[in-house]
Order: C-alpha cells, then sequence, then structure tokens
C-alpha cells in the first residue's frame, strides 16, 4: 500500500521507545470549554460586517489524552473543527492521531510565507523534536500518506531558533521554513521548491502590541501590520490593520472573544 510503510514506522518507532514505564500523573476529569467570538470587517464598499464564531471543547488529559472542539459560524451547523486521540509513549514523547494542527513555523500576519496544508496526521512529540505523517483521504484510504514534515527546535526562553521541513510525496516538492526569536523579536523564513520563491516575515511584540512586515524574493515589502491585544472587563478586544504596500489597501479588523 502506497506510502503506508512510512505512516508505520513513525507510529512503531514511537510505541517501542517505551520499553521502561514511567510514572505519570493520574488522569482528572473531562475540561469543559467555549467561546464566543464577533470579527468585524470592513469590505470593498466601505461596509462593516461581524461573523460569529461559537465553540465548545471538551479535553481530556493524563497518560492517554483527547481532545475535540466544534464550531457554529453565524448560526449555522456545528462542525467538528479539530480533534485529537494519543498517549504518553515515554518521558517527554507522545504520540498522536487526529486533525490537530501542524509542526510548522509560523508569524503573525503570513501572507506571503509558505504555510503547507495539514489535515488529519500521526505526529510524534519528543521534547524539542517533532513529527507529522499526513494522511492525503483519511476516511476513504489511510495508506494514501501525502505528506512527511518534522521539525526541531534549539534553545530555550527568550532566544530560541525553530527549524522545519515538509516533503509533499504527492508533488515530490519539499518546503523548508525556519523561525528565530530573541526576547520580544522574531523573524521567520520559508523556501518552497513548488514555486522556488523564498519568503519572510520580521515581527516584534511589547505589551499588547505585535506589529510586522513581510514579503519575498521579488517584493521585499509587500505588507505591513499592526494588531493590539488588551482585556476590557474579561472580555479579549483585539484591533488590527493590515496595509498591502503594492496596492495601497488598508485592511482594518476588530475582534471580540470571550472564553471559558
Amino acid at each position: 500500500m502506497k506510502n503506508l510503510a512510512i505512516a508505520t514506522f513513525v507510529a512503531s518507532m514511537a510505541v517501542t521507545s517505551a520499553f521502561a514505564e514511567e510514572a505519570v500523573a493520574p488522569a482528572t476529569g473531562p475540561v469543559l470549554g467555549g467561546s464566543v467570538e464577533l470579527k468585524f470587517t470592513e469590505d470593498a464598499s466601505g461596509d462593516w460586517g461581524a461573523t460569529q464564531t461559537i465553540g465548545a471543547s471538551i479535553n481530556m488529559s493524563g497518560k492517554a489524552f483527547a481532545s475535540f472542539n466544534v464550531e457554529s459560524i453565524d448560526g449555522g451547523t456545528a462542525t467538528l473543527d479539530e480533534w485529537q486521540l494519543g498517549t504518553t509513549v515515554a518521558p517527554d514523547t507522545t504520540v498522536s492521531i487526529g486533525k490537530q494542527g501542524d509542526v510548522w513555523v509560523s508569524s503573525e500576519g503570513e501572507h506571503t510565507i509558505a504555510n503547507p496544508k495539514m489535515d488529519e496526521s500521526i505526529q510524534l512529540n519528543m521534547g524539542a523534536f517533532a513529527a507529522a505523517v499526513e494522511f492525503g483521504d483519511f476516511s476513504g484510504d489511510v495508506s494514501d500518506i501525502e505528506a512527511v514534515a518534522g521539525a526541531y527546535t534549539f534553545g530555550a526562553g527568550p532566544a530560541t531558533i525553530k527549524g522545519a521541513l515538509d516533503y509533499d510525496l504527492d508533488t515530490k516538492d519539499y518546503t523548508v521554513g525556519a523561525r528565530a526569536d530573541l526576547h520580544n523579536y522574531g523573524i521567520t523564513g520559508t523556501y518552497a521548491e513548488a514555486t522556488k520563491v523564498f519568503a519572510y516575515e520580521a515581527e516584534t511584540t511589547m505589551g499588547g502590541l505585535t506589529a510586522y512586515l513581510n514579503g519575498d524574493e521579488t517584493d521585499m515589502t509587500q505588507n505591513v501590520g499592526a494588531s493590539y491585544t488588551y482585556d476590557f472587563n474579561g472580555i479579549n478586544l483585539e484591533p488590527s490593520v493590515n496595509y498591502d504596500i503594492d496596492n495601497s489597501d488598508v485592511q482594518p479588523q476588530f475582534v471580540a472573544s470571550f472564553s471559558f
């Protein structure tokens, strides 16, 4: 079965590493959570509209762990957003399956950097190292492995460097990324073989204010933006604005949210 050996190898590596059972904190009861978010954006005609997102989640931690969350947008039917099922196989080592995000580098605006998508996957986390095997058709053919990815983080505290690699088994293209952080400053760079373009984003955060600038090798200054996050009597408020330099387009946004 195509590419199934890769998934089997990653899962086997994680499980066989548990040759010595270690004491793990006993599981507690499930944690229920919820959120309400209102996102206000301005359209091309200058009108402001609001998008309402209602979310609910359940998380169970322990040696084995599981979580899922559902979302309803603008009063629509609640749908499953992300989910995860996993276990601890050794100290600081977990293996899990689900639609659980990725191991890629991140930045604030993310208009120009390459960002390989990742749907359902098997993920192995071993301290500073993380690896993922992505399914191409999880509900129809779990032997169809679409991509493999890995990341490693050097350093700790105010100074870290994270490197990541994603390889698409269908297109045979690789994408590499790196992020360096020093105190309140960070810079992310990516290179995608499919487009053969290097892209970057630089950002800084001071207090609740975050500002960024991004572009790529063809145009080093494409977007500049900022956001400010603050707590208003328990409600999280975040006004933000992005300026598309090439198109002279201002894109304001305002988000109000509450999580419980």
